[in-house]
């Protein structure tokens, strides 16, 4: 049995896949999956990798939840998940020590988070976030996310573009909710692993992996209005913690945010907000709408993601139906 099941998500690769997908398949212990959401080019990929195509876009976390269900159907569990963006390096160090930094952690711990390293053209993409609340989204609108994610320590979760989770544990939560299509996958995970007392533990900054970021999405306008559509979707999914205003909260979030960037002279930025601000209030207004289907990203609609995706949650008492994390 592999312990470890690295997936990586593609749309059309990206300029390090190849050497992602070989540090991946070096890793002792590991069994690494590529689902390719959008046209697969010719090039070669290692021959240890085993190739998911085929499903179409079904976006991020419901093509790690296809992964799952065909490693699952080929063979026993492994004890680790490792959720992998197309667009991440993994220096060799981190590869070679990545399964000790796993087997290291105990069986209380449910999720594993790496630092992202900076690079010669900039600083590090984000690698934490902090679950939204009314306090979050508001701190966060005057003082930024970085300073909401030290204030908040018990909020914080990692970016989904790199993270391991335990295996049982990813059961037991029903994966990736399939009705998100793109952003706020891995905020839904993470917000039921909160509710359900999951742990999360975080590796020493010298461990770091290197994400790149927005390769594959670029400037898309209506990747801008997904997410803020997404935020809709994660407004209603968590209404009861969240309460009824929270989507009024960020959208004031929203409205400042592409204020300061038109008035510092930053138009690019000022219109990417003023495109969250117009996916959340079309995502409120219309639960139904998903722009991306009958866009050119070819977006799998909702219904066929949860029949491609779904996942079935182990039989076992605490955690057929609650959520509840492995211990």
């Amino acid at each position: 049995m592999h312990p470890l099941l690295a997936v990586v998500v593609s749309h059309g690769g990206s300029t390090h896949l190849h050497q992602l997908l070989s540090a991946l398949a070096a890793i002792r212990g590991s069994r690494v999956m590529l689902v390719e959401n959008g046209t697969r080019g010719a090039d070669s990929l290692p021959d240890a990798v085993r190739v998911v195509e085929g499903q179409g876009n079904v976006g991020y976390g419901t093509a790690v939840n296809v992964a799952v269900r065909a490693a699952l159907d080929e063979g026993p569990a492994p004890e680790w998940l490792l959720v992998v963006n197309s667009d991440v390096t993994i220096p060799a160090d981190t590869a070679e020590v990545l399964p000790k930094l796993l087997a290291w952690h105990p069986p209380s711990v449910d999720v594993v988070g790496f630092p992202f390293l900076a690079t010669a053209d900039g600083p590090p993409a984000r690698s934490r976030a902090v679950l939204p609340t009314l306090r979050t989204n508001a701190f966060i609108a005057v003082r930024g996310e970085a300073a909401a994610v030290a204030r908040w320590p018990d909020l914080r979760h990692p970016v989904g573009a790199f993270f391991a989770i335990r295996m049982s544990t990813f059961l037991r939560m029903g994966g990736f909710d399939p009705s998100y299509w793109m952003y706020y996958e891995e905020t839904d995970l993470f917000a039921r692993l909160h509710a359900a007392a999951g742990r999360i533990a975080w590796v020493d900054d010298e461990w770091s992996v290197v994400h790149v970021g927005g390769e594959t999405v670029g400037r898309s306008g209506l990747l801008h209005a997904e997410l803020g559509r997404a935020a809709a979707l994660y407004a209603r999914r968590h209404r009861t913690t969240l309460g009824w205003a929270w989507p009024a909260v960020h959208a004031g979030q929203l409205v400042l945010l592409t204020v300061r960037k038109a008035v510092t002279g930053r138009p690019d930025d000022a219109l990417r907000a003023a495109r969250i601000l117009a996916g959340l209030a079309g995502g409120l207004a219309r639960p139904s709408w998903e722009p991306a289907v009958r866009s050119r990203w070819r977006a799998i609609p909702a219904s066929d993601r949860h029949r491609l995706g779904d996942l079935p949650r182990p039989a076992s008492p605490g955690s057929a139906d609650d959520g509840t994390p492995g211990r």
